[in-house]
This record gives structure tokens, C-alpha cells and sequence, in this order.
């Protein structure tokens, strides 16, 4: 299958600095007057250092919850999607993430993550496959390492011989945002 785009796929353990390279690519996509949006997630912790959830924020700095743990909930907030020790709001998620879709034209969309908690978002399932089809755009996105439960959409994109999977760890993380870069804009 010929393609005029293409996708890059960033996977590793968690905290092996797999949203630090996505900002890093970002940032000389940027610097190349290279069209980027999307979005990466952020951890939140307290002042014990202690993870108390993630946000979604938008490379242009739009922030909403993406998750958070039991004792930093609200009243009101549902707590119908989980994932560990982490209750979802795939509706908050949805408000930075579905608009992302409808702007790249000829340019470079990242999706940091494309992980469980961001797939409670059927909208975000369904546009992230409708992406991955996209000739006029490159992907950058992160997935998980797949342990244990297998998530379909996840298997799906990093067995595709269309795409090309990194898998970063600590001695290759800070060598490859040329590589990454070139492949993108090449």
C-alpha cells in the first residue's frame, strides 16, 4: 500500500520519557514552520510527589482532566470509567481532543496517548482510525506496551507494516527526535 503520509508510533514502559520526546519532536517540528497540533498527557502530582492523575493538554495550552485518583474528586464527578487506582472523564478528554482532528491539513498530528483511558472516548476511536487512513497528514502518537489485556485499536495500529514503531527506553530516549523529525518531514 503506497502512502503520501506517514505515521510514527512511540511505545515503552511507563516514565521512560515517552511525552518528553513527543514534546521535543514538537517543539523542532515547530522550530521547522512545520503544522503540528494535537495533544500530550500530563502527569499531576501532589506535593509529596505522589501521581494523583493526568491532564490533557493541547499543544496550544488548552487543559482539561483527563483523570484522577479517589481523593481528588469532586462530589459531583461520575465515577463510571476506571483504569487502576484512575477514575476517566472521557467527556472532558473529548473537549481537547476530538477538535484536534478537524485542523491538520498537510501537516503532523500527535496523540500522546492513544492508551485505555483515552479509548473510554468512542468519538476518539472512531477518529483516531478515520486519522490513520488520512493521506494529507503524519501521525506522531505514543501507545502502551501491551501487558495482560489486549486493547484492539492499540494492536491494530503497531502491527500495521504501514507504520513505523520506536520503542524508547532509557539509552536510546534522548537520540531520537532527528530521526524522528526527518521521517516525519521527509
Amino acid at each position: 500500500m503506497s502512502r503520501n503520509s506517514k505515521h510514527v508510533l512511540i511505545t515503552g514502559p511507563p516514565g521512560v520519557g515517552k511525552t518528553t520526546l513527543i514534546k521535543k519532536v514538537y517543539n523542532a517540528l515547530k522550530d521547522n514552520n512545520v503544522s503540528v497540533n494535537g495533544f500530550y498527557t500530563e502527569e499531576l502530582r501532589d506535593n509529596s510527589n505522589k501521581r494523583n492523575g493526568f491532564d490533557i493538554v493541547s499543544l496550544d495550552g488548552k487543559r482539561e482532566r483527563l483523570s484522577r485518583t479517589m481523593e481528588c474528586l469532586k462530589p459531583n464527578d461520575l465515577k463510571r470509567f476506571r483504569v487502576g487506582q484512575y477514575y476517566v472523564f472521557p467527556r472532558s478528554f473529548e473537549l481537547i481532543a476530538l477538535p484536534l482532528f478537524a485542523e491538520p491539513k498537510n501537516g503532523v498530528l500527535v496523540l500522546d496517548e492513544i492508551g485505555k483511558m483515552e479509548l473510554f472516548s468512542s468519538k476518539f476511536q472512531i477518529e483516531v482510525k478515520e486519522a490513520f487512513k488520512r493521506t494529507d497528514i503524519s501521525i506522531l502518537a505514543t501507545v502502551p506496551v501491551l501487558r495482560g489485556a489486549s486493547i484492539p485499536l492499540v494492536e491494530s495500529l503497531i502491527t500495521n507494516p504501514n507504520y513505523n514503531l520506536i520503542t524508547v527506553d532509557r539509552t536510546n530516549r534522548n537520540n531520537l527526535v532527528n530521526e524522528i523529525v526527518t521521517y516525519l518531514t521527509s
